[in-house]
C-alpha cells in the first residue's frame, strides 16, 4: 500500500502492483466517502503505506491504472467492504409509534 487518503466526497487508496514480469505499477482506487465508510467498519487508520493489502477492485475500461475499489483484506485478516455499510437503526420500517398502515394501504394508488 503506497497511499490511503480518506477524503470527502471519495477515498482514495494507492496501491504498488508487482507484475508477472517484476515492474510494478501504481494503481489508484476511489472509494466512498469517509461517512459512508465509517458506517461500512472503515477507519481513517486502517491503513498506513508499507501494510501489504489485497483488494477487489473493477478496473477503469480503458486500461489506466485506476478503478473503484470494492473490498480490502488488511494484513490482520480483516475485510473492509466499500459498500454502503449497515443502515441505521430502525432503518426500513414504519417510523416508531406509526403502528401498522391500513388494510389495502400497499396497493392503494399514489396521492396526486
Amino acid at each position: 500500500m503506497e497511499k490511503w487518503v480518506w477524503a470527502n466526497p471519495h477515498s482514495w487508496l494507492y496501491i504498488r502492483v508487482a507484475k508477472a514480469d517484476g515492474s510494478q505499477e501504481v494503481w489508484g482506487l476511489e472509494a466512498g466517502s469517509t461517512g459512508m465508510l465509517a458506517r461500512a467498519g472503515w477507519n481513517a487508520a486502517d491503513m498506513k503505506p508499507g501494510d501489504k493489502v489485497t483488494v477487489g477492485v473493477a478496473p477503469e475500461r480503458t486500461g489506466n491504472h485506476i478503478g473503484l475499489l470494492n473490498k480490502v483484506q488488511l494484513a490482520d485478516g480483516r475485510v473492509l467492504s466499500a459498500g454502503a455499510g449497515l443502515p441505521p437503526p430502525g432503518a426500513g420500517g414504519p417510523p416508531p409509534g406509526a403502528g401498522a398502515p391500513p388494510p389495502g394501504a400497499a396497493n392503494a394508488p399514489p396521492p396526486r
